[in-house]
């Protein structure tokens, strides 16, 4: 589930947020004045996000030399 709070809530109640996604498994977006500007997510699908990012990048690099 995703939940969104805004940034006051989660200055008052960080411990609270990072128990809901540790171990609720859920995701958080912080927002600002009604706009999305943050995400809190459970580490592991993070890093996948960066290792998938990165091979994302050395690929279009190596497509970019054959073209």
């Amino acid at each position: 589930m995703i939940a969104e709070v805004n940034a006051v809530s989660f200055q008052k109640n960080p411990g609270e947020m990072l128990n809901h996604v540790q171990y609720g498994n859920d995701s958080i977006v912080i927002s600002k004045n009604g706009k999305p500007v943050a995400a809190l997510v459970d580490a592991e699908p993070c890093a996948r996000i960066r290792r998938m990012r990165t091979c994302f990048d050395a690929l279009s690099e190596r497509i970019a030399l054959v073209a």
